[in-house]
């Protein structure tokens, strides 16, 4: 069977169980810090309890979902663990999102309330959107009567992560308490080590989120909130000096850019986790060749996995490999198969990378067709075959004979940009609902080899122009969607199979494909 299953027999908790049981080892330790308040442990495990037993009040039951629509704070996560011990799961909305894109999928979690802080309740009432407050939970719940809380399972959702969808509409991840805990909880992927402290920048509705929070609130650690929208250098020295980091995640073109300017920011720091794109190989090296003393990972794995599905910790010989960066060997309770046809291949063949384990998703909200699509069952070869629920990722790669995978691409049309999962028919959408007939978004390159969202367009019959299409993409699609360009014309060059001739198009504008 060409599968390696890590962590089998680990007791299988809930997120806030886990959490719970740190806040008792360390109430004193910080928790959560931003750059105005501390929480501890005990005052975040107290504040949690309250809002939960608000939320039931609320009408919030075992299987409910419960959206937020808020920035990083030690408010928001005193509130997705209240939810959590409440019985529901939480979908994090980012306060920036068009709020046409906001209120889509407020509709499609038919929540019994909906949470915001600052930044989301001044997002929803200018869409008319009914509310409550992190400051309105917090002045209801002091001194209301305990509330018995319901008894919650390791396979109940816990979170939903938004991916781009391919049929122009974003899917909804159905994330259950298992997946978040196999990662973070004894034993699990990596060791973070006394006291870890982790920089906490990134985007709520991402899985990374995770990550870097509840990697540290399950480890006795502490995540550090980041303000800004973007994470620089200046910030992240700061960071190491003041509050003590020592473990940060980035992307792969972040890193880049860091690693070709101010590669020394990051002295100090314990490890860095690299997620969401392919690692470059002379990135890598310079990392090392300057910090050989800080530990440099791989993590790979799609959202319908939570996180990472492998992680592999990168030396100076992987970035000789001709294969680029290994994306590793399978995390705590996670199932890797490489497959062609529904039958797992041989070592050293490519397939595509299908998952299964204790991280798996449970499919998609309110969407039973592509969630069939996706989740399917494998069959195994070897002396003991049988049938394997898995999610087909529609990576390729393989297997070498240690069993660790090497990524190889994608066998459809979707990208990455910046750690994003993109699917272009959702950007291609939303032109068209411009009124435009045909469209191509493309990953082109700039100069420096950073990927970045080119939309080629036949024009809208209403008189728009380039910049003024650009600007009203921006009011239906998150910033990380957005074109960075957008090209009209006339009509689609086709190839014989009447499929757009994407290369002629590039070529047209002056793109190198």
């Amino acid at each position: 069977m060409q599968s390696s299953v890590y962590g089998k027999g680990t007791p299988e908790t809930t997120v806030h169980d886990a959490f719970g049981n740190v806040a008792r080892e360390f109430p004193d330790r910080a928790a959560v810090v931003s750059s105005d308040r501390t929480v501890t442990y005990a005052e975040l495990a107290a504040e949690s309890r309250r809002i939960a037993g608000h939320l039931v009040g609320l009408g919030v039951r075992p299987g409910s979902i419960v959206p937020v629509v808020a920035r990083r704070s030690p408010e928001l996560a005193a509130a997705l663990l209240g939810i959590l011990m409440a019985g529901g799961a939480y979908g994090v909305l980012d306060a920036r999102w068009p709020a046409s894109r906001t209120a889509r999928l407020l509709h499609d979690m038919r929540s019994p309330v909906v949470l915001t802080d600052a930044s989301g309740a001044a997002r929803l009432d200018g869409a008319g959107i009914d509310h409550t407050t992190f400051d309105a939970l917090r002045g209801t719940t002091s001194g209301t009567r305990q509330v018995d809380l319901p008894e919650v399972s390791p396979d109940s959702c816990a979170t939903l992560f938004w991916t781009s969808g391919s049929t122009g509409s974003p899917k909804a991840v159905m994330s259950p308490h298992r997946a978040t805990t196999r990662l973070f909880t004894p034993h699990g992927f990596m060791d973070f080590g006394e006291r870890p402290v982790m920089i906490h920048a990134a985007a709520v509705a991402w899985d990374a989120f995770s990550l870097e929070l509840w990697s540290m609130l399950l480890n006795g650690g502490t995540a550090v909130t980041h303000q800004d929208d973007l994470l620089l250098p200046p910030a992240i020295r700061t960071y190491v000096r003041d509050a003590g980091a020592t473990h940060l995640f980035l992307t792969p073109s972040l890193f880049d850019v860091i690693a070709g300017g101010d590669i020394d920011c990051l002295r100090g720091l314990r490890a860095v986790l690299l997620g969401g794109d392919r690692p470059s190989p002379a990135s890598c090296a310079k990392f090392l060749d300057a910090h050989p003393d800080i530990e440099l990972y791989n993590g790979y794995g799609p959202v319908e996995s939570c996180v990472f599905a492998t992680v592999h910790r990168i030396t100076e010989d992987d970035t000789q490999r001709a294969s680029g960066i290994p994306a590793g060997l399978p995390v705590p309770g996670t199932e890797l198969h490489v497959v062609r046809d529904g039958t797992t291949v041989p070592r050293g063949e490519t397939g595509e990378i299908a998952i299964g384990g204790s991280g798996l998703a449970l499919g998609y909200l309110n969407a039973p067709a592509q969630t069939s699509a996706a989740f399917r069952n494998v069959s195994t070869t070897g002396a003991d075959p049988e049938e394997v629920p898995v999610y087909l990722t529609g990576d390729l790669g393989r297997l070498d004979d240690s069993g660790v995978l090497h990524f190889a691409g994608r066998k459809d049309t979707q990208i990455k940009i910046s750690g994003h999962r993109i699917e272009p028919a959702e950007i291609e959408s939303a032109i068209h609902a411009l009124g435009s007939a045909r469209s191509v978004a493309l990953p082109i390159p700039d100069r420096s080899g950073t990927p970045r969202i080119i939309l080629f367009a036949e024009k809208p019959a209403e008189v728009i122009t380039e910049r003024e299409a650009q600007e009203r993409l921006r009011e239906t699609l998150p910033a990380y969607m957005v074109p960075a360009k957008v090209h009209f014309v006339s009509s689609m060059p086709l190839l014989e199979n009447t499929k757009i001739n994407k290369r002629e198009l590039s070529a047209r504008f002056g793109y190198s494909s």
